[in-house]
């Protein structure tokens, strides 16, 4: 493969340059933008690694935009000093294939050239395979998506400011790593980064792991911070906040509105300076309608809302994760795995991914341990994959596409019409429970033949049964306490 290295220091391209020839690659050298652009006018590369500071400040960018203009089949990779994610987003809308930070790890450098030379036995698809367009940013894995880009093009504008964060999306899909992108380049990146899992405790836990304690709360309790405290100054990750209580969401808003806590057990008033990151994979929505999330929280929370795909819905990304993932394995492997089979990516494709990128990570890491070669086939995949792997169904995507809201209406339709409008038995059909059913057909107005629109037809008795079940009071005071009445007066 033919490479050239742009670097204005000498010895690091120097070292580059004999990395690069000791595995074989045909590696030219420039020093200098003019020298660069001389051989880039003779010669087609199929490489392009550049500082991205040279004689002008963002030199590197500049190359990198002239060199997609006049030859969009080269690939190239940046290398910097001077990160930040605003530079990340701007490669990634030129075209880099991948973003450095010094110091380099000559490793990831052979990596890439290795991947891209497409080494390899046959039906192998190589770590970083070409035609794999990717961005690697604070382990944020672009990719082609165009949702994944629209939310790396957003992180930069709103890292500087203080305006609460909600990241939505499910479970293993990376909101954490969100996250701390923004905290890291924000303002207040030299301060704490605190995580809670508002999932992983019960209210009372919950509160003191947010407020703190004060001694005075039980014999032979110590009295310490709470997690608003330390992260005074920093950033706040509230993490499944859709399973926060009622009772602690009031004393969240309270302190989004006052900057000030009260410890447990405690009188003092203390402030705080805190931007708070939420993340959830529930409905806030339907959870603020059935009045389990007070609805002025969520408002307060979604000044800004990030939206994460799935896994199932980025397939053309995965080989951009399979890349990075067993780059990051291979920085530690005795047996480095150099990539995954051709069966192994389709079957990749096809699987639905329930626990999105976690689960594709531990797989691979197990996969890597039991392969017995240097390169992952189905036989090193665990058993729940390859035996009964979990596929997209049997509808096939038509060429001109969908409008998925009328195929859902269309098949809803059906599932009532066969069942005589009964919705329990509808629902059976369609895997949903009733009262999901029921949200779809108010959603588009469906109504049985002579029955108005949204008229509440007649069911069979398991519908009956179903129909109060969760349902709020009249009073529409559910679950509200005195410190939420006093804050809406």
């Amino acid at each position: 493969m033919r490479i050239l290295i742009v670097e204005d220091e000498n010895k690091m391209r120097e070292l580059l340059r004999k990395t690069l020839e000791q595995d074989g690659h045909d590696v030219d050298a420039a020093a200098r933008l003019s020298e660069a652009r001389g051989r880039i006018a003779k010669a087609a590369y199929d490489l392009v690694i550049t500082d991205l500071k040279l004689e002008r400040d963002l030199g590197g960018l500049e190359l990198l935009r002239e060199i997609k203009e006049s030859r969009p089949a080269t690939h190239v990779v940046l290398i910097t000093a001077f990160a930040t994610i605003e530079l990340g987003a701007e490669a990634i809308r030129l075209g880099a294939y991948h973003y450095l930070i010094k110091p380099v790890k000559l490793a990831e450098i052979r990596s890439i050239a290795n991947a891209l030379s497409g080494r390899g036995p046959a039906r192998v698809v190589p770590v970083g395979a070409a035609g794999d367009e990717r961005l690697v940013f604070d382990d944020i894995v672009v990719g082609k998506n165009p949702k994944m880009q629209k939310v790396y093009e957003l992180i930069p504008r709103i890292v500087e400011g203080t305006a609460t964060v909600l990241i939505r999306g499910e479970s293993g899909t990376g909101k954490e790593v969100i996250a701390r992108a923004v905290h890291d380049h924000g303002p207040r990146r030299d301060k704490s980064f605190v995580d809670v899992n508002c999932a992983a405790l019960v209210d009372t836990l919950l509160e003191a792991e947010l407020f703190g304690i004060e001694k005075r709360v039980a014999t032979g309790v110590d009295a310490r911070e709470g997690k608003l405290e330390q992260a005074s100054g920093g950033t706040l990750f509230l993490d499944e906040i859709g399973d926060m209580s009622l009772s602690v969401q009031s004393k969240v808003l309270r302190v989004l509105q006052e900057k000030r806590i009260v410890r447990v057990g405690g009188r003092d008033k203390i402030d705080v300076d805190v931007r708070i990151i939420a993340a959830t994979n529930a409905d806030l929505e339907k959870a603020v309608r059935e009045r389990r999330f007070r609805e002025d929280l969520y408002y307060r929370l979604s000044v800004v809302t990030v939206e994460i795909p799935p896994l199932r819905d980025r397939p053309e990304d995965l080989p951009a994760f399979v890349a990075y993932f067993l780059e990051r394995l291979n920085e530690t492997a005795r047996r480095p795995i150099r990539g995954v089979t051709e069966e192994v990516m389709d079957l990749f494709r096809r699987y639905s991914w329930p626990g999105n990128i976690r689960e594709l990570e531990n797989t691979l890491e197990r996969a890597a341990l039991f392969a017995k070669g240097d390169s992952i086939g189905l036989e090193d995949l665990p058993e729940r994959l390859v035996a009964k792997p979990e596929t997209r169904g049997d509808f096939a995507l038509p060429p001109e596409g969908i409008v998925l809201e009328d195929v859902e209406r269309d098949l809803i339709v059906q599932a009532l019409e066969r069942t005589g409008w009964k919705k329990s038995a509808a629902a059976r059909l369609l895997g949903l429970t009733r009262r999901a059913l029921g949200y779809r057909v108010e959603k588009f107005g469906l109504a049985a033949p002579g029955a108005a629109a949204g008229a509440g037809e007649a069911d069979d008795e398991e519908d009956g049964a179903d129909s109060e079940e969760g349902s709020p009071r009249g009073d529409g005071r559910r679950g509200r306490t005195e410190e939420d009445d006093a804050l809406d007066g």
